[in-house]
C-alpha cells in the first residue's frame, strides 16, 4: 500500500514561489513596451549623438580649410578669374552680335560691280560716283551710246536682285552717247533681313 505524502511546507512553498514567478513575469509583460522604448530612444540618442559629433568635426575641418591663408589666396584668384572669364564671354558675345549685325549690311564688292556692268551690255559704260556703306545708297552714272538702251538697262538692275530701290530721274544728252544717273540702294544679303 501507497502512502500518501502531504507536505504541506513544500508546498506552500511551491505555490508561493509560483505566485512570484507569476507577479515577476507579468511585470516584465508591463514593463517590457516601455523599456523597450526606452531601449529604442537610447539607441536613437546615441546616434544622433555620434552623428552631431561627425558634424562638427566636419565643420570644424571646413572652418581651418576657409580660414587657411592658402585657401583665401586660392578663392580670389578664382573670383578674379570668374570675372575675367565673364568679361571674355560678354566681350566674345558683343563680337558675335557685330558679326550677326555686319553680315546683314548690304556690301559693295567686285561682284556686285561685275553684275552692275554686266547689266549694262555692250554699250553702256557704268561708273561709281558715291557709296555709302551705312545705308547702302550708291550713285551711279551710265552712258549709253543708244537712248533706247538705257530704259532696258534700268530694268536689268532692278532685275539683279542686288537693289532694294533703284531710282532714276532720266537721262540728258552728253558728248558720245546719253548719260543716266541712277541712285539705287543696295539690298541686304540673302536670307537676311536687314534691321
Amino acid at each position: 500500500m501507497a502512502y500518501k505524502q502531504n507536505n504541506f511546507y513544500r508546498r506552500w512553498q511551491q505555490t508561493r514561489q509560483a505566485g512570484r514567478r507569476g507577479r515577476w513575469w507579468a511585470a516584465a509583460a508591463r514593463m517590457a513596451p516601455a523599456a523597450g522604448t526606452a531601449v529604442v530612444c537610447l539607441a536613437l540618442w546615441a546616434g544622433l549623438c555620434g552623428h552631431t559629433a561627425a558634424l562638427q568635426a566636419d565643420t570644424a575641418r571646413l572652418e581651418a580649410w576657409c580660414a587657411d591663408a592658402e585657401t583665401r589666396d586660392a578663392c580670389t584668384r578664382s573670383a578674379a578669374d570668374r570675372a575675367e572669364a565673364e568679361a571674355l564671354q560678354a566681350d566674345a558675345d558683343l563680337a558675335a552680335a557685330l558679326r550677326s549685325r555686319l553680315a546683314r549690311c548690304p556690301v559693295l564688292d567686285r561682284t556686285v560691280l561685275e553684275r552692275l556692268e554686266s547689266a549694262g551690255q555692250t554699250g553702256i559704260r557704268v561708273e561709281l560716283r558715291s557709296y555709302d556703306a551705312v545705308s547702302g545708297a550708291l550713285e551711279l552714272e551710265a552712258v549709253s551710246e543708244q537712248v533706247m538702251d538705257i530704259p532696258g538697262y534700268v530694268r536689268r538692275l532692278e532685275q539683279t536682285g542686288l537693289f532694294s530701290a533703284v531710282d532714276y530721274t532720266g537721262y540728258e544728252s552728253v558728248t558720245g552717247g546719253y548719260a543716266l544717273r541712277l541712285s539705287c540702294v543696295l539690298a541686304a544679303p540673302e536670307g537676311e533681313a536687314a534691321e
